[in-house]
């Protein structure tokens, strides 16, 4: 259901930013005066290694970083005959003999590239340091383990089908839900303690502005705070996601995915309407729509058998793209600009990917 999946896609977006928030320091280019782009919780020594190392969260963060520059996708700048993109290209024998390695699958004695970056040579160390960039401890015992539980590599996420979890297994008893135990997983692997419970009046403000966009009124927090029952704030995410400002919000973030407007966009910006469109979506999530059917009817409403008023509505969606009345344009062309709009906009929205360079690569 639209409702439930937005709301966990919610859930976990504020997750994620709370963990990122007190785990890294934004990351730094190779042109950036700061040579200290930093692990905060491994320069203060207490971030645990995880036991399982993962390619896409713990490995490719650090190579597209500090690695990408020299030995990434760019092939006229690869050095060394070396890039780390792929497999492939990762686990190549190197040399003019074809004699050695930088990353052999399981094996660190092997594996040049941890011999360049623990040395403590000048010449030899990676990253270089006139590229001003540095590995912490902590990347560099990422790196090691990675090589030695075999060097995987993942695909795009994009391109993996999703899997159902195990939940953890935890040895406190904290939280209320399974969702807990894979935070509670998280500050363990970084010896960190949950924070105390928040009083109930930052818990109500918290989860209005996070569904609605906006605070409780004075008269909703003295009504959260005299209701004592266990189920007292289960009641007012319930009363929250049957909320017009609920669904008001919610097709807020859908409208800019799919670059809504009630102007053209271009130098005349006229107006144009649109809004039944937007009015469609607020209804779509009034209503709960299955998830399924608000993807279908946007972008093939009107292909529909029997197709009603509404589905066709629903379709607009492929109409949000800038439009030009100037004189003098060549109507081929900007046709051409259109289509191609709707592709990107539809591979952002459903694909998980950017597809602006597929229009001349």
């Amino acid at each position: 259901m639209i409702l439930s999946n937005w709301f966990l896609y919610q859930k976990n977006n504020v997750a994620k930013i709370a963990l990122a928030t007190f785990i890294t320091i934004g990351a730094t280019s190779c042109k950036t005066e700061n040579k200290y782009s930093e692990v905060a919780i491994a320069e203060n020594g207490t971030a645990a290694i995880p036991d399982v190392i993962d390619f896409t969260f713990h490995v490719k963060p650090i190579i597209s970083d500090r690695c990408f520059i020299c030995h990434g996708p760019d092939k006229n700048a690869v050095e060394g005959n070396f890039s780390m993109v792929s497999p492939e290209e990762a686990y190549k024998a190197l040399g003019e003999n074809l004699d050695h390695y930088a990353i052999v699958p399981g094996d660190t004695e092997k594996s040049g590239m941890l011999d360049r970056i623990y040395s403590k040579d000048p010449g030899s160390i990676m990253p270089p340091p006139e590229s001003n960039l540095i590995l912490t401890e902590y990347e560099k015992t990422i790196l090691k383990k990675w090589v030695e539980q075999g060097a995987e590599y993942k695909d795009h996420w994009a391109f993996t089908p999703p899997k159902n979890k195990n939940v953890p297994k935890t040895k406190d008893t904290w939280g209320n839900n399974e969702i807990d135990n894979f935070i509670y997983q998280k500050l363990e692997e970084n010896n960190l303690q949950p924070s105390e419970q928040a009083p109930k009046e930052k818990l109500l403000r918290r989860v209005y502005f996070d569904l609605t966009g906006l605070p409780p009124s004075t008269k909703d927090i003295n009504n959260f705070l005299q209701d004592t029952s266990a189920n007292a704030y289960e009641k007012v995410v319930d009363k929250l996601l049957a909320s017009q400002d609920y669904a008001e919000n919610m097709a807020a973030e859908w409208m800019d995915i799919a670059r809504y407007a009630d102007t053209h966009g271009y130098q005349d910006d006229f107006e144009r309407i649109m809004w039944p469109w937007r009015d469609w979506v607020i209804n779509a999530f009034n209503k709960n729509m299955p998830y399924n059917k608000f993807v279908t009817d946007q972008l093939a409403g009107d292909l529909i058998p029997d197709a009603s008023l509404e589905q066709v509505l629903a379709t607009g969606f492929n109409r949000n793209h800038k439009i030009t009345y100037e004189g003098g344009v060549i109507p081929e062309e900007y046709r051409v600009e259109y289509v191609e709009d709707r592709i990107t906009t539809f591979g952002t929205a459903f694909l998980g990917l950017t597809l602006e360079c597929a229009r001349c690569h």
